[in-house]
C-alpha cells in the first residue's frame, strides 16, 4: 500500500525545528499541506528569548524540497491564539485532518522547590494547550467525520526524574489523549499519544554524558517521523493507544491490571493478597478505559451503561442539528424533544403557542415538571428561541434556539448557563405529537402552575 496524505491538511504544533519539523516535512513530502506552528521560544518557555523566524524558516526548507506549507507562530497556551491557528488552515485550504500537538516546553525546578508559576506554566503549555489545539480543530473534524490526533506525552510520567512539572504535565496528556478518543470514536476521529525519546532542543540542554551521546548518535528526531506519519493516516484504524517511540523503533504502552483479589473489612486480609497482586509475572490484563476497571471491580455493562452513554453524547462540538429550516408563521402545536445531555438521551414535551412574533408554552419534563417558556420568539422568520429555568440538580437557565422543516420537525441547540458561564451545550431535535398525545401534553401546559419565584425574584421581583 502507498501511504500518501494527498488533499489532507495536518497542523504541527512546535514545527520550527527538532521533532515537529521532522513530522511536517515527513507528512509535506508525501501530499499533505502542512500548518508549521512555533511560537520561537526557547526550551525552557522564556519569553525574552522568542525568536518568530523558526516556523518561517521550517517553511521554506519545506518548500525548497517541494512541499507545501504555511507558517504560523501564535502561542498554544492561550485559546484564541490556539484558534487561530486552526482559523489560519481553514482560510487556507478549507479543512483539517490532522493535529499533531507537539509544542512543548521543558523545566528546571526539582520537587520540593517547584513553585506555583512554574506548575502554571508549563500546565498552560502541555496541558492547556494540548487541549486548545483540538477543542478548535474539533467540530471541523466532526462535520467531516474524519480526524487524526496524535498528542505528545513523556515516559517520564510513568516516573523518572524529580523535576516534577513537567513530567506531571505529560501524564496529564496521557488522561485527555484517552477520553478524547473515546469522544471522537464515533465521529472518525482517532486520537492517540507518542512518548518520544529523540535528541532534540530540550536534551540538548543534557550534560556531556555517555546517556547523552548515546542519544545524539542513535536517537535522531528523523527516526520518529515514519510512526507518527502512520498514526495520522486515514489507513490506520488505532485510537486510545499510547506508544513509546525513538531510534527507529516503537512499542505500545498500556495500563495493565492484575488479578481481582476479594478481601474482607480486615487489613490483614489485604496483606494476605498483597503478595499476588504485586507478582510481575501473574496474569494481566490491558485496561483500556475506565468501563474495564468497573468491570474488573464487578460492576455488568448494564450498571454503568449510564456513563458509557456519556462517551456518544452529541454535545456542543456537533453545533446542534441541521435541518432544511422553513419560515414560521404561527405555532400552536405539541412536539416530543430528544436533548443530548452530558448523561445520555433526555426526553421533555414542548408545547408551543405563538402570539404574532411572541412565544407562550411550557418544556414538560418528568424530572422537573413543566419548565414556562420565557421571552419567547420567532426570530429571522426561522428560528424559535425561548429560555426556561431549572432549579434540579442545580440552578439553570436553559436557551433554546430550534428551527423547523415543512414537516414541522424541529432541530437546534439548548444551552444551559449556571451563574452567567455555559455549562451545557447540547442538540436537540423534536418530532410532532398528533392525537392523544398531542391532547395530553397541551391539557398539562394548560394546568402547569406559574413557577415560584426564587429568593432574588423576591426581593427584585
Amino acid at each position: 500500500m502507498s501511504y500518501k496524505f494527498e488533499n489532507k491538511v495536518a497542523i504541527v504544533t512546535g514545527a520550527g525545528g527538532g521533532l515537529g519539523y521532522e513530522y511536517a516535512e515527513y507528512l509535506a513530502k508525501h501530499g499533505a499541506r502542512v500548518v508549521v506552528n512555533d511560537l520561537g521560544g526557547d526550551p525552557l518557555g522564556m519569553d525574552q528569548n522568542i525568536d518568530t523566524s523558526y516556523a518561517a524558516q521550517a517553511v521554506k526548507r519545506i518548500k525548497d524540497a517541494g512541499g507545501e506549507a504555511i507558517a504560523n507562530k501564535s502561542s498554544v497556551s492561550e485559546w484564541k491564539s490556539a484558534k487561530q491557528i486552526v482559523e489560519q488552515a481553514m482560510d487556507t485550504w478549507g479543512r483539517v485532518d490532522i493535529l499533531i500537538n507537539n509544542a512543548g516546553i521543558t523545566s528546571p525546578a526539582i520537587f520540593p522547590e517547584i513553585e506555583k508559576e512554574e506548575m502554571e506554566q508549563q500546565h498552560a503549555v502541555h496541558v492547556m494547550g494540548t487541549l486548545n489545539t483540538m477543542r478548535a480543530a474539533w467540530p471541523h473534524m466532526v462535520k467531516q467525520q474524519y480526524g487524526r490526533i496524535v498528542n505528545t506525552a513523556s515516559s517520564s510520567a510513568l516516573g523518572f526524574v524529580p523535576q516534577i512539572a513537567y513530567p506531571t504535565m505529560k501524564a496529564g496528556v496521557l488522561g485527555l489523549t484517552n477520553n478524547l478518543a473515546l469522544v471522537g470514536k464515533e465521529h472518525g476521529i482517532n486520537v492517540n499519544a507518542i512518548m518520544p525519546a529523540a535528541f532534540t532542543r530540550m536534551s540538548g540542554m543534557l550534560p556531556e554524558s555517555v546517556f547523552r551521546k548515546k542519544l545524539e548518535d542513535e536517537f535522531g528526531p528523523d527516526k520518529l517521523a515514519s510512526v507518527i506519519a502512520y498514526l495520522c493516516h486515514e489507513a490506520c484504524d488505532v485510537n486510545g493507544e499510547f506508544f513509546s517511540v525513538g531510534g527507529g523503533q516503537f512499542y505500545r504502552v498500556v495500563f495493565a491490571a492484575s488479578e481481582t483479589m476479594k478481601v474482607d473489612n480486615t487489613i490483614e486480609s489485604v496483606a494476605k493478597q498483597m503478595g499476588t497482586v504485586m507478582n510481575d509475572s501473574s496474569p494481566w490484563s490491558v485496561i483500556h478505559d475506565a468501563f474495564d476497571d468497573l468491570g474488573n471491580l464487578g460492576f455488568s455493562e448494564d450498571e454503568y451503561k449510564m456513563f458509557r452513554d456519556m462517551n456518544s453524547t452529541k454535545n456542543s462540538h456537533v453545533g446542534g442539528v441541521d435541518i432544511d429550516a422553513v419560515k414560521i408563521g404561527a405555532v400552536s402545536d405539541a412536539w416530543k424533544l430528544t436533548i443530548k445531555s452530558p448523561v445520555g438521551d433526555q426526553f421533555s414535551n414542548l408545547v408551543l403557542d405563538s402570539r404574532g412574533k411572541d412565544l407562550v408554552g411550557n418544556v414538560l419534563n418528568e424530572e422537573h415538571g413543566p419548565q414556562k417558556v420565557l421571552e419567547g420568539k420567532i426570530e429571522s422568520g426561522d428560528t424559535m428561541k425561548w429560555s426556561c429555568k431549572i432549579s434540579k440538580p442545580v440552578p439553570m437557565t436553559l436557551s433554546y434556539s430550534l428551527q423547523m422543516d415543512d414537516e414541522k420537525k424541529l432541530g437546534g441547540t439548548v444551552k444551559g448557563k449556571l451563574m452567567g458561564k455555559v455549562v451545557m451545550d447540547s442538540a436537540v431535535t423534536g418530532i410532532l405529537l398528533n392525537g392523544a398525545e398531542a391532547d395530553a401534553a397541551k391539557k398539562e401546559s394548560a394546568e402547569a402552575p406559574e413557577p415560584k419565584k426564587g429568593l432574588f425574584g423576591k426581593i427584585f421581583g
